[in-house]
């Protein structure tokens, strides 16, 4: 406990930083003294303490945990909104939702499921680096509903072509880019499903106040998933030309076969994860009218139930409790939060109604694009997708939605943050455009054991402006720990 208090909720304090704190309470100081805007106590307040932490959450200068508990006293303290509307997140059945998918998560990673269907068929059937690419795809579409985890399936998937990639005669040059990929293309098959990520989608859809079906995202953004997957793949084949030329996927000499099928011991929980996935993807056949405690879902109840049985059948442990991240539900629920007080103080209508003069008055396709920038531009200062989707829904809401839907909204946001990493970059900074990529991608990457590096060199393609090269390698001894690439590039 003391390790982990020491790791998630203290500094390191020094005269450098004591500079900075105070520095970041300048800005702050100012909007709650002198009220800008016409704005009462209840709105400076509200506004000066969502830009202290997020100047906090976007340089690190107080971990996320005390931040974003400062956060939500201060809401509590001078909001004045309603304690509902503060935590929203942790009494909702998102929270119980994400806890449990934790530990179902973990259960699937014990039982070695993903391993044992996942890998022979890679071993079978990818032969070239488009097929490896497909098959990435298809992989992380397949274990969408096995599992609901987003950064637990990101690692799982992520060790499995690990693993394939090391069975195999794919030189060391073309292995990293191919591992670079699988990281690249989880971030778009996120956002092809509400239900694909928990965390940012989620995060979206509620902070514009409407509801959003998976099956009423899935069908609207079909054709932005297809788009940007075919386009960053088809960017990725050219700027990786010369590692990836030539390259045939083959067994490697002396290797043994993958290992396949299970035990008499390791049969029943793969039967009941199966089960599970069986219940959520057909609930809306028989689970549309059971709800628990008024907003439970039959899909949070069969998740519960299917997530004890493990314990039961010795499949988890206690130990498999520290699956739960606790940091990011924390960090969730002040997040969850930010938008839902604003609105409820008043705070929004002021603050985002001094942009309105930039919107034109009917919709047009310049209309989307402005939407878009916007989210870009707000993704660059705080380099986080959860921390600009809870701040930029709720205010695009307010300044366009009486000429477009707030669905419409969502779906542009998430397109504006997730679009992003193919885009013209802040800097030539490699350490800037890490920075930008998404916390999903950072956190796999570090638990996969590779780190990602950017040099200066790009190239211009049409309107994109894309790294030229990106070096992947494997964290070396004395190089960064997972502490000091968190210092560095927060989310």
């Amino acid at each position: 406990m003391k390790t982990w208090v020491k790791k998630n909720c203290c500094s390191e304090v020094s005269f450098a930083w004591l500079l900075k704190m105070a520095l970041s309470l300048v800005c702050p100081a100012l909007i709650l003294l002198f009220r800008p805007l016409g704005m009462n106590f209840a709105q400076s307040a509200t506004s000066a303490g969502i830009l202290l932490v997020i100047i906090w959450w976007t340089t690190n200068l107080m971990k996320k945990v005390p931040a974003s508990l400062f956060l939500l006293l201060w809401f509590c303290l001078f909001s004045g909104a309603p304690a509902k509307t503060i935590f929203t997140f942790p009494t909702g059945e998102t929270f119980i939702m994400l806890v449990i998918t934790y530990l179902f998560s973990q259960a699937i990673s014990n039982c070695g499921l993903i391993d044992r269907v996942l890998l022979p068929l890679l071993l079978r059937f990818v032969r070239t680096p488009v097929s490896c690419i497909l098959a990435v795809i298809v992989s992380f579409c397949l274990t969408m509903y096995v599992i609901p985890q987003p950064l637990a399936r990101l690692v799982l998937v992520s060790v499995v072509f690990d693993s394939f990639f090391k069975r195999t005669t794919v030189p060391a040059a073309a292995r990293q880019v191919l591992m670079y990929m699988v990281f690249v293309f989880y971030a778009i098959v996120n956002i092809a499903c509400k239900d694909a990520d928990l965390i940012m989608n989620y995060v979206a859809v509620n902070s514009s106040g409407v509801e959003i079906t998976n099956g009423a995202w899935t069908r609207a953004m079909a054709v932005p998933t297809i788009g940007y997957a075919a386009v960053v793949m088809l960017l990725m084949l050219f700027l990786f030309r010369r590692e990836l030329r030539g390259v045939s996927i083959r067994l490697a000499p002396d290797v043994e076969s993958a290992p396949s099928g299970f035990s008499r011991e390791e049969l029943p929980p793969v039967i009941v994860i199966l089960a599970t996935v069986l219940l959520w993807m057909t609930s809306g056949l028989w689970g549309k009218n059971i709800v628990l405690f008024g907003y439970i879902t039959a899909n949070t109840l069969v998740t519960v139930v299917s997530t004890l049985i493990p314990f039961a059948m010795k499949t988890l442990g206690t130990k498999d409790f520290s699956a739960i991240d606790i940091v990011t539900l924390i960090f969730l629920s002040a997040a969850f939060a930010i938008g839902g007080v604003m609105k409820a103080c008043g705070a929004a209508d002021v603050v985002f109604g001094q942009f309105r003069s930039i919107f034109p008055e009917h919709f047009s396709v310049l209309y989307l694009m402005l939407i878009i920038l916007v989210g870009m531009l707000l993704h660059m200062v705080l380099g986080s997708n959860t921390t600009t989707l809870s701040v930029i829904v709720p205010g695009l809401v307010l300044l366009c939605g009486n000429v477009v839907s707030p669905e419409v909204l969502v779906y542009a946001s998430i397109i504006s943050v997730a679009f992003h990493p193919i885009l013209p970059l802040c800097g030539a900074d490699g350490r800037r455009e890490q920075r930008l990529l998404s916390e999903q991608l950072c956190y796999a990457a570090r638990h996969s054991g590779h780190a990602l590096y950017f040099p200066r060199r790009r190239i211009r393609l049409s309107a994109l402006v894309v790294s030229d090269r990106t070096n992947l390698k494997k964290r070396q001894p004395g190089s960064d720990t997972h502490a000091d690439i968190e210092k560095k590039h927060s989310i």
